[in-house]
Protein backbone atom coordinates (compact mmCIF):
# COMPACT_ATOMS: atom_id res chain seq x y z
CA UNK A 1 0.00 0.00 0.00
CA UNK A 2 2.85 2.23 1.13
CA UNK A 3 5.09 1.69 -2.47
CA UNK A 4 1.14 2.50 -4.36
CA UNK A 5 1.05 5.42 -2.67
CA UNK A 6 4.54 6.54 -3.69
CA UNK A 7 4.31 5.73 -7.28
CA UNK A 8 1.64 7.73 -7.43
CA UNK A 9 3.01 10.81 -5.87
CA UNK A 10 5.63 10.36 -8.08
CA UNK A 11 3.76 10.27 -11.36
CA UNK A 12 1.52 13.36 -9.86
CA UNK A 13 5.12 15.26 -9.56
CA UNK A 14 5.94 14.45 -13.13
CA UNK A 15 2.88 15.55 -14.41
CA UNK A 16 2.85 18.81 -12.94
CA UNK A 17 6.28 19.38 -14.08
CA UNK A 18 4.97 18.78 -17.51
CA UNK A 19 1.59 21.01 -17.17
CA UNK A 20 4.27 23.64 -16.16
CA UNK A 21 6.19 23.30 -19.33
CA UNK A 22 3.20 23.37 -21.36
CA UNK A 23 1.80 26.41 -20.27
CA UNK A 24 4.94 28.09 -20.04
CA UNK A 25 5.27 27.24 -23.96
CA UNK A 26 1.47 28.25 -24.74
CA UNK A 27 2.34 31.26 -23.02
CA UNK A 28 5.30 31.95 -25.19
CA UNK A 29 3.71 31.12 -27.82
CA UNK A 30 0.28 33.09 -27.04
CA UNK A 31 2.89 36.24 -26.67
CA UNK A 32 4.99 35.42 -29.92
CA UNK A 33 1.11 35.90 -31.81
CA UNK A 34 0.51 38.91 -30.52
CA UNK A 35 3.42 40.26 -30.98
CA UNK A 36 3.43 38.87 -34.98
CA UNK A 37 0.11 40.72 -34.85
CA UNK A 38 1.78 43.97 -33.25
CA UNK A 39 4.53 43.61 -35.99
CA UNK A 40 6.87 42.97 -32.84
CA UNK A 41 8.36 40.31 -34.79
CA UNK A 42 9.30 39.95 -38.25
CA UNK A 43 10.76 36.32 -38.31
CA UNK A 44 10.01 32.96 -36.67
CA UNK A 45 12.85 30.23 -36.61
CA UNK A 46 11.59 26.30 -36.13
CA UNK A 47 13.75 23.35 -36.15
CA UNK A 48 13.06 19.49 -36.43
CA UNK A 49 16.52 18.78 -35.30
CA UNK A 50 17.58 18.27 -38.60
CA UNK A 51 17.24 21.73 -40.90
CA UNK A 52 16.60 24.96 -39.48
CA UNK A 53 13.43 27.12 -41.61
CA UNK A 54 13.33 31.00 -41.19
CA UNK A 55 9.46 32.47 -42.03
CA UNK A 56 9.25 36.19 -42.26
CA UNK A 57 6.21 38.28 -42.86
CA UNK A 58 5.42 38.51 -46.41
CA UNK A 59 4.15 42.03 -46.33
CA UNK A 60 7.60 43.99 -44.77
CA UNK A 61 9.97 43.86 -42.74
CA UNK A 62 9.34 46.51 -39.46
CA UNK A 63 11.56 49.10 -40.19
CA UNK A 64 9.77 49.24 -43.75
CA UNK A 65 6.60 49.19 -41.79
CA UNK A 66 7.10 51.82 -39.08
CA UNK A 67 8.56 54.25 -41.54
CA UNK A 68 5.20 53.57 -44.13
CA UNK A 69 3.15 54.35 -40.91
CA UNK A 70 5.61 57.45 -39.77
CA UNK A 71 5.73 59.06 -43.48
CA UNK A 72 3.85 62.25 -44.28
CA UNK A 73 2.79 60.76 -47.80
CA UNK A 74 0.03 58.70 -48.64
CA UNK A 75 0.90 55.03 -49.06
CA UNK A 76 -1.18 52.11 -51.17
CA UNK A 77 -1.04 48.80 -52.32
CA UNK A 78 -3.38 47.45 -54.82
CA UNK A 79 -4.01 44.18 -56.25
CA UNK A 80 -4.38 43.29 -60.06
CA UNK A 81 -7.66 44.55 -59.78
CA UNK A 82 -6.69 47.58 -58.43
CA UNK A 83 -7.96 46.54 -55.30
CA UNK A 84 -6.60 48.46 -51.76
CA UNK A 85 -5.32 45.64 -50.07
CA UNK A 86 -2.74 48.31 -47.44
CA UNK A 87 -2.57 51.61 -47.27
CA UNK A 88 -1.38 53.78 -44.54
CA UNK A 89 -3.15 56.01 -41.94
CA UNK A 90 -1.86 58.83 -44.13
CA UNK A 91 -3.62 57.66 -47.01
CA UNK A 92 -6.92 58.14 -44.89
CA UNK A 93 -6.09 61.53 -43.87
CA UNK A 94 -6.00 62.39 -47.32
CA UNK A 95 -9.07 60.55 -48.38
CA UNK A 96 -10.91 62.15 -45.03
CA UNK A 97 -11.96 58.24 -44.37
CA UNK A 98 -11.01 55.37 -41.49
CA UNK A 99 -8.58 53.49 -41.77
CA UNK A 100 -10.62 50.38 -41.28
CA UNK A 101 -12.52 51.21 -44.43
CA UNK A 102 -10.77 51.42 -47.21
CA UNK A 103 -9.30 48.08 -47.53
CA UNK A 104 -11.00 45.70 -50.33
CA UNK A 105 -12.21 49.39 -51.46
CA UNK A 106 -11.38 50.12 -55.81
CA UNK A 107 -8.68 52.99 -55.96
CA UNK A 108 -9.87 54.33 -58.94
CA UNK A 109 -12.69 56.02 -56.77
CA UNK A 110 -10.33 57.98 -55.42
CA UNK A 111 -8.45 59.89 -58.78
CA UNK A 112 -9.95 61.65 -61.91
CA UNK A 113 -11.16 59.90 -64.62
CA UNK A 114 -8.32 61.06 -67.13
CA UNK A 115 -6.07 58.83 -64.72
CA UNK A 116 -7.98 55.93 -63.99
CA UNK A 117 -7.57 54.36 -67.71
CA UNK A 118 -4.09 54.78 -67.19
CA UNK A 119 -3.90 53.45 -63.70
CA UNK A 120 -5.87 50.56 -65.41
CA UNK A 121 -3.16 49.69 -68.14
CA UNK A 122 -0.18 50.10 -65.55
CA UNK A 123 -1.80 47.05 -63.66
CA UNK A 124 -2.25 44.60 -66.70
CA UNK A 125 1.19 44.88 -68.09
CA UNK A 126 2.58 42.24 -65.76
CA UNK A 127 5.36 43.82 -65.50
CA UNK A 128 7.64 45.53 -63.22
CA UNK A 129 7.48 49.26 -63.97
CA UNK A 130 8.23 52.55 -62.27
CA UNK A 131 5.84 55.30 -63.33
CA UNK A 132 5.89 59.04 -62.07
CA UNK A 133 2.66 61.60 -62.65
CA UNK A 134 0.60 64.50 -61.37
CA UNK A 135 -2.82 63.59 -60.38
CA UNK A 136 -6.03 64.89 -59.01
CA UNK A 137 -7.36 63.02 -55.75
CA UNK A 138 -10.61 63.26 -55.00
CA UNK A 139 -10.97 64.11 -51.24
CA UNK A 140 -14.34 65.18 -50.95
CA UNK A 141 -17.15 65.40 -53.43
CA UNK A 142 -16.33 68.53 -53.87
CA UNK A 143 -12.86 69.33 -53.46
CA UNK A 144 -9.58 67.66 -55.51
CA UNK A 145 -5.99 67.67 -54.45
CA UNK A 146 -3.05 68.17 -56.51
CA UNK A 147 -0.76 65.39 -55.95
CA UNK A 148 2.69 63.61 -57.22
CA UNK A 149 1.45 59.81 -57.65
CA UNK A 150 4.87 57.29 -57.85
CA UNK A 151 3.55 54.41 -58.88
CA UNK A 152 5.56 50.82 -59.09
CA UNK A 153 4.66 46.99 -59.41
CA UNK A 154 6.71 44.13 -58.47
CA UNK A 155 6.30 40.97 -57.66
CA UNK A 156 5.42 39.89 -54.26
CA UNK A 157 4.50 35.98 -53.50
CA UNK A 158 4.22 35.51 -57.35
CA UNK A 159 1.66 37.60 -57.97
CA UNK A 160 2.21 41.21 -59.14
CA UNK A 161 1.10 43.94 -57.59
CA UNK A 162 1.33 47.85 -57.91
CA UNK A 163 2.79 50.16 -55.05
CA UNK A 164 2.02 53.97 -55.02
CA UNK A 165 3.16 56.29 -52.77
CA UNK A 166 0.89 60.12 -53.14
CA UNK A 167 2.62 63.17 -52.31
CA UNK A 168 0.50 66.13 -51.27
CA UNK A 169 1.32 69.12 -54.12
CA UNK A 170 -1.13 71.48 -52.46
CA UNK A 171 1.88 74.11 -51.17
CA UNK A 172 3.87 73.56 -53.81
CA UNK A 173 1.44 74.14 -56.27
CA UNK A 174 0.22 77.15 -54.53
CA UNK A 175 3.82 78.10 -54.24
CA UNK A 176 4.07 78.30 -58.02
CA UNK A 177 1.38 80.03 -58.62
CA UNK A 178 2.49 82.41 -56.09
CA UNK A 179 5.56 82.49 -57.53
CA UNK A 180 3.88 82.68 -61.57
CA UNK A 181 1.98 86.14 -59.88
CA UNK A 182 4.98 87.70 -58.67
CA UNK A 183 7.08 86.73 -61.67
CA UNK A 184 4.12 88.49 -64.04
CA UNK A 185 3.93 91.33 -61.16
CA UNK A 186 7.77 91.67 -61.47
CA UNK A 187 7.55 91.76 -65.13
CA UNK A 188 5.20 94.38 -65.10
CA UNK A 189 6.75 96.57 -62.58
CA UNK A 190 10.48 95.77 -64.72
CA UNK A 191 8.11 97.30 -67.82
CA UNK A 192 7.50 100.11 -65.75
CA UNK A 193 11.01 100.82 -64.53
CA UNK A 194 11.98 100.64 -68.29
CA UNK A 195 9.53 102.69 -69.42
CA UNK A 196 9.81 105.60 -66.55
CA UNK A 197 13.57 105.25 -67.59
CA UNK A 198 13.40 106.17 -70.54
CA UNK A 199 11.05 108.55 -69.98
CA UNK A 200 13.43 109.79 -67.45
CA UNK A 201 16.21 110.06 -69.99
CA UNK A 202 13.80 111.64 -72.43
CA UNK A 203 13.05 114.56 -69.95
CA UNK A 204 16.94 115.03 -69.01
CA UNK A 205 17.77 115.17 -72.67
CA UNK A 206 14.95 117.75 -72.96
CA UNK A 207 16.31 119.68 -69.96
CA UNK A 208 19.50 119.50 -71.36
CA UNK A 209 18.16 121.40 -74.42
CA UNK A 210 16.02 123.32 -72.27
CA UNK A 211 19.12 125.04 -70.22
CA UNK A 212 20.67 125.58 -73.34
CA UNK A 213 18.46 127.44 -74.66
CA UNK A 214 18.11 129.42 -71.41
CA UNK A 215 21.75 129.64 -71.30
CA UNK A 216 21.03 131.34 -74.68
CA UNK A 217 17.98 133.95 -74.00
CA UNK A 218 19.76 135.18 -70.71
CA UNK A 219 22.93 135.84 -72.56
CA UNK A 220 20.55 137.56 -75.28
CA UNK A 221 18.47 139.20 -72.16
CA UNK A 222 21.77 140.32 -70.39
CA UNK A 223 23.14 142.41 -73.61
CA UNK A 224 21.38 142.60 -76.49
CA UNK A 225 18.07 142.90 -75.42
CA UNK A 226 19.23 145.92 -72.49
CA UNK A 227 21.53 147.12 -75.09
CA UNK A 228 18.56 148.98 -77.19
CA UNK A 229 16.68 149.70 -73.91
CA UNK A 230 19.58 151.75 -72.65
CA UNK A 231 20.43 153.51 -76.28
CA UNK A 232 16.50 154.71 -75.61
CA UNK A 233 16.81 156.18 -72.56
CA UNK A 234 20.25 157.87 -73.83
CA UNK A 235 18.81 159.29 -76.58
CA UNK A 236 15.69 160.15 -75.09
CA UNK A 237 17.56 162.01 -72.08
CA UNK A 238 19.96 164.22 -74.43
CA UNK A 239 16.92 165.46 -76.64
CA UNK A 240 14.44 166.33 -73.82
CA UNK A 241 17.77 168.44 -72.39
CA UNK A 242 18.93 169.69 -75.73
CA UNK A 243 15.95 170.16 -77.83
CA UNK A 244 14.06 171.07 -74.68
CA UNK A 245 13.74 174.57 -75.70
CA UNK A 246 12.39 173.76 -79.29
CA UNK A 247 9.83 170.25 -78.36
CA UNK A 248 5.92 170.97 -77.86
CA UNK A 249 4.43 169.80 -74.43
CA UNK A 250 2.75 167.01 -76.04
CA UNK A 251 6.70 166.28 -77.73
CA UNK A 252 8.01 166.16 -74.62
CA UNK A 253 5.06 163.95 -72.92
CA UNK A 254 5.91 161.74 -75.69
CA UNK A 255 9.78 161.15 -75.02
CA UNK A 256 9.31 161.18 -71.09
CA UNK A 257 6.56 158.40 -71.97
CA UNK A 258 8.90 156.51 -74.14
CA UNK A 259 12.20 156.83 -71.52
CA UNK A 260 9.41 155.51 -68.88
CA UNK A 261 8.61 152.92 -70.96
CA UNK A 262 11.99 151.98 -71.15
CA UNK A 263 12.99 152.17 -67.84
CA UNK A 264 10.03 149.34 -67.56
CA UNK A 265 11.22 146.98 -70.15
CA UNK A 266 14.72 146.66 -68.63
CA UNK A 267 12.87 146.14 -65.19
CA UNK A 268 11.55 143.63 -66.53
CA UNK A 269 13.62 142.44 -68.13
CA UNK A 270 16.29 142.27 -65.20
CA UNK A 271 13.24 140.36 -63.07
CA UNK A 272 12.90 137.76 -65.65
CA UNK A 273 16.13 136.85 -65.30
CA UNK A 274 16.28 136.94 -61.52
CA UNK A 275 12.96 134.56 -61.98
CA UNK A 276 14.81 131.94 -64.57
CA UNK A 277 18.37 131.65 -62.09
CA UNK A 278 16.21 131.05 -58.62
CA UNK A 279 16.71 127.06 -60.02
CA UNK A 280 19.93 126.95 -61.41
CA UNK A 281 21.64 128.77 -58.90
CA UNK A 282 23.93 127.25 -57.02
CA UNK A 283 22.60 126.79 -53.08
CA UNK A 284 25.00 126.81 -50.87
CA UNK A 285 23.02 125.99 -47.42
CA UNK A 286 23.71 127.34 -44.50
CA UNK A 287 22.14 127.65 -41.01
CA UNK A 288 21.58 131.13 -40.46
CA UNK A 289 20.41 133.71 -37.78
CA UNK A 290 17.63 135.06 -40.01
CA UNK A 291 17.81 138.91 -37.71
CA UNK A 292 21.20 139.96 -39.17
CA UNK A 293 19.61 139.97 -43.26
CA UNK A 294 16.72 141.57 -42.18
CA UNK A 295 18.39 144.01 -40.67
CA UNK A 296 20.22 144.36 -43.97
CA UNK A 297 17.54 144.59 -46.02
CA UNK A 298 16.27 147.34 -43.80
CA UNK A 299 19.49 149.16 -44.29
CA UNK A 300 19.13 148.95 -48.00
CA UNK A 301 15.97 150.28 -48.21
CA UNK A 302 16.67 152.72 -45.70
CA UNK A 303 15.38 155.57 -48.29
CA UNK A 304 11.70 154.28 -48.97
CA UNK A 305 11.17 152.99 -44.90
CA UNK A 306 12.22 157.09 -44.13
CA UNK A 307 9.99 158.69 -46.83
CA UNK A 308 7.08 157.04 -45.66
CA UNK A 309 7.11 157.09 -41.78
CA UNK A 310 7.77 153.24 -41.56
CA UNK A 311 7.98 151.35 -38.85
CA UNK A 312 9.75 147.62 -39.07
CA UNK A 313 9.37 145.44 -35.99
CA UNK A 314 11.25 142.80 -35.44
CA UNK A 315 10.60 140.10 -32.68
CA UNK A 316 11.80 136.84 -31.83
CA UNK A 317 13.87 135.34 -34.89
CA UNK A 318 14.61 131.89 -35.52
CA UNK A 319 17.91 130.67 -37.41
CA UNK A 320 16.70 128.52 -40.04
CA UNK A 321 18.83 126.37 -42.77
CA UNK A 322 19.15 128.80 -45.86
CA UNK A 323 20.77 130.19 -48.51
CA UNK A 324 21.53 134.14 -47.42
CA UNK A 325 21.80 135.43 -50.99
CA UNK A 326 18.05 134.26 -51.75
CA UNK A 327 16.38 134.58 -48.61
CA UNK A 328 17.57 138.34 -48.98
CA UNK A 329 15.61 138.65 -51.80
CA UNK A 330 12.56 136.99 -50.42
CA UNK A 331 13.17 139.48 -47.46
CA UNK A 332 14.13 142.19 -50.25
CA UNK A 333 10.32 141.72 -52.29
CA UNK A 334 7.93 140.95 -48.86
CA UNK A 335 9.28 144.30 -47.19
CA UNK A 336 9.43 146.25 -50.47
CA UNK A 337 5.91 145.18 -51.39
CA UNK A 338 4.65 145.92 -47.67
CA UNK A 339 6.03 149.60 -48.54
CA UNK A 340 4.79 149.93 -52.04
CA UNK A 341 1.10 149.09 -51.38
CA UNK A 342 0.71 151.09 -47.98
CA UNK A 343 -2.55 153.27 -47.26
CA UNK A 344 -2.42 156.89 -48.32
CA UNK A 345 -1.65 158.94 -45.16
CA UNK A 346 -1.18 156.23 -42.74
CA UNK A 347 2.18 154.86 -42.33
CA UNK A 348 3.16 151.69 -42.96
CA UNK A 349 3.43 149.30 -40.00
CA UNK A 350 5.57 146.01 -41.02
CA UNK A 351 5.85 143.12 -38.34
CA UNK A 352 8.11 140.14 -38.52
CA UNK A 353 7.35 137.37 -36.19
CA UNK A 354 9.15 133.71 -35.90
CA UNK A 355 7.71 130.73 -34.64
CA UNK A 356 8.87 126.96 -34.50
CA UNK A 357 7.21 123.97 -34.50
CA UNK A 358 6.38 120.65 -36.55
CA UNK A 359 4.22 120.55 -39.79
CA UNK A 360 1.58 119.00 -38.12
CA UNK A 361 0.89 121.61 -35.50
CA UNK A 362 0.94 124.21 -38.64
CA UNK A 363 -1.49 122.60 -40.44
CA UNK A 364 -3.66 122.21 -37.43
CA UNK A 365 -3.33 126.44 -36.86
CA UNK A 366 -3.55 127.35 -40.73
CA UNK A 367 -6.05 125.35 -42.96
CA UNK A 368 -4.29 126.56 -46.10
CA UNK A 369 -3.98 123.16 -48.65
CA UNK A 370 -0.32 124.40 -49.25
CA UNK A 371 1.05 123.41 -46.04
CA UNK A 372 -0.05 119.63 -46.56
CA UNK A 373 3.40 119.46 -47.96
CA UNK A 374 4.89 120.42 -44.76
CA UNK A 375 6.02 116.74 -43.19
CA UNK A 376 4.68 115.76 -39.84
CA UNK A 377 7.77 115.06 -38.42
CA UNK A 378 9.73 117.62 -39.31
CA UNK A 379 10.50 121.19 -37.66
CA UNK A 380 9.97 124.13 -39.57
CA UNK A 381 10.56 128.03 -39.05
CA UNK A 382 7.77 130.32 -39.73
CA UNK A 383 8.34 133.41 -40.60
CA UNK A 384 4.98 135.53 -40.88
CA UNK A 385 5.56 138.90 -42.20
CA UNK A 386 2.43 141.10 -42.26
CA UNK A 387 1.56 144.62 -42.67
CA UNK A 388 -1.23 147.27 -42.45
CA UNK A 389 -1.45 148.41 -45.87
CA UNK A 390 -4.31 148.06 -48.57
CA UNK A 391 -4.44 143.63 -49.14
CA UNK A 392 -5.77 142.05 -51.35
CA UNK A 393 -9.09 139.94 -51.97
CA UNK A 394 -8.65 136.50 -50.32
CA UNK A 395 -9.76 134.67 -53.81
CA UNK A 396 -6.47 135.57 -54.95
CA UNK A 397 -4.29 134.25 -52.35
CA UNK A 398 -2.79 132.17 -54.69
CA UNK A 399 -2.94 133.99 -58.01
CA UNK A 400 -0.71 136.44 -56.77
CA UNK A 401 2.32 133.97 -56.49
CA UNK A 402 2.06 133.41 -60.29
CA UNK A 403 3.90 135.38 -63.16
CA UNK A 404 2.70 138.59 -64.54
CA UNK A 405 -0.03 138.53 -62.16
CA UNK A 406 -0.98 141.80 -60.62
CA UNK A 407 -3.89 143.61 -58.77
CA UNK A 408 -3.33 147.09 -59.64
CA UNK A 409 -2.63 148.58 -62.66
CA UNK A 410 0.68 149.84 -63.23
CA UNK A 411 0.01 153.45 -63.41
CA UNK A 412 -0.97 152.73 -59.20
CA UNK A 413 1.93 150.89 -58.47
CA UNK A 414 5.27 150.53 -60.44
CA UNK A 415 6.50 146.74 -60.83
CA UNK A 416 5.91 143.73 -63.54
CA UNK A 417 4.21 140.88 -61.44
CA UNK A 418 7.20 138.71 -60.92
CA UNK A 419 8.35 139.62 -57.52
CA UNK A 420 6.12 137.11 -55.58
CA UNK A 421 6.48 134.64 -58.23
CA UNK A 422 10.54 134.84 -57.28
CA UNK A 423 9.76 134.59 -53.52
CA UNK A 424 7.52 131.45 -53.99
CA UNK A 425 10.21 129.50 -56.18
CA UNK A 426 13.29 130.72 -53.66
CA UNK A 427 11.39 129.34 -50.81
CA UNK A 428 10.01 126.41 -52.63
CA UNK A 429 13.99 125.21 -53.50
CA UNK A 430 14.22 125.59 -49.62
CA UNK A 431 11.53 122.79 -49.52
CA UNK A 432 9.66 125.42 -47.52
CA UNK A 433 5.84 126.49 -47.86
CA UNK A 434 4.87 130.11 -48.45
CA UNK A 435 0.70 131.33 -47.98
CA UNK A 436 -0.97 134.44 -47.89
CA UNK A 437 -3.79 135.80 -45.95
CA UNK A 438 -5.75 139.21 -46.80
CA UNK A 439 -8.67 141.44 -46.90
CA UNK A 440 -9.21 144.55 -48.93
CA UNK A 441 -8.34 147.33 -46.68
CA UNK A 442 -6.72 145.07 -43.83
CA UNK A 443 -3.25 144.84 -44.61
CA UNK A 444 -1.71 141.74 -45.53
CA UNK A 445 0.24 138.74 -43.87
CA UNK A 446 2.91 136.19 -45.60
CA UNK A 447 4.05 132.99 -43.61
CA UNK A 448 6.86 131.35 -45.03
CA UNK A 449 7.53 127.83 -43.68
CA UNK A 450 11.35 126.69 -43.66
CA UNK A 451 12.91 123.76 -42.26
CA UNK A 452 14.69 123.75 -39.84
CA UNK A 453 17.80 121.24 -40.43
Amino acid sequence: MVEISTGLLEETERLKKENAVLRQKLKEATEAVDAIKRGGIDAVVFTDGKEVKIYTQSTADKSYRVLIEKMHEGAVTLDKEGTIIYCNSYFATLVNLPLDKLTGTKFKKFITKPFQNRLEALLNRGSETVLKEEIYLHVSRSKKMPVLMTATTFLLDTIFVLSIILTDLTIQKKDQEELKLRTRQLRKKNAELIFQNEEKQKRELELVIVNKELEAFTYVASHDLQEPLRKIQTFAARILEKEHAVLSDTGKNYFNRMSNAAVRMQTLIQDLLAYSQTSVIERKIDKTDLHKIIEEVESDLSESILEKGAAVEIGTVCKASINPFQFRQIMHNLIGNALKFSKKDVAPRIKIECTIADGTQFQKQNADAALHKLSASENYCCIELSDNGIGFDPQYKYKIFEVFQRLHGKEEYAGTGIGLAIVKKIVENHNGVITATSEVGKGARFDIYLPVL
